[in-house]
């Protein structure tokens, strides 16, 4: 795919109970090592999204959030992602370790004609399992000055388009420690 896909790996983490994105993953060290190997061969270039890059242990192409903002947000996330590219952006979240290249080949068939397409399955949209554009910057940074972190907030103010998934199997986030041990069978 001739875009870039970036995990975001800078979540609180605080129903798992330790930081997600550090959690052994199969046969690889964390689940970001695992969906950088995944996805290495799909996208233009991959990208990790963190607070700070200080907390691995390995080389990848970090985007820190900015610290511009005081905030802790999922938008701060986006805002620090989107000032880095020129083009439409994937976005992934680390803890998502079941979504593939398929997922991302159906959302861009719209990314010309939208802001942002958002997968949705039965169980609903999926805000970071989507294509967001650089355009929204002026957006996000209104809202995150306003305070207000949410991304359907967000949404509601761009041209945005979910496109629809038949299941939810692909979307399965793993939240807490059962969802984990589950995933990692």
């Amino acid at each position: 795919m001739n875009l870039p896909l970036v995990i975001v790996a800078g979540g609180r983490s605080s129903r798992m109970g330790s930081d997600k994105s550090l959690l052994p993953f199969g046969s690889f060290k964390t689940l970001t090592q695992y969906q950088l190997d995944k996805h290495k061969n799909n996208f233009d270039s991959l990208h990790v999204s963190c607070k700070t890059k200080d907390k691995f242990d390995f080389e990848a192409n970090f985007i820190e959030d900015t610290t511009q903002f005081d905030e802790f947000s999922p938008l701060i996330a986006l805002y620090s992602i989107l000032k880095v590219f020129d083009e439409p952006v994937c976005i992934l979240s680390v803890d998502t370790p079941f979504v593939n290249i398929d997922v991302y080949e159906k959302l861009f068939t719209c990314k010309d004609d939208f802001d942002v397409v958002i997968a949705r399955s039965p169980y609903g949209s999926h805000q970071l399992c989507a294509i967001y554009s650089p355009s929204i910057l002026p957006i996000l940074k209104e809202q995150i000055k306003a305070n207000n972190h949410k991304i359907r907030n967000m949404l509601d103010k761009v041209k945005t388009k979910y496109i629809d998934f038949n299941s939810d199997e692909v979307f399965t986030n793993l939240n807490k420690p059962e969802d984990y041990e589950k995933a990692n069978k």
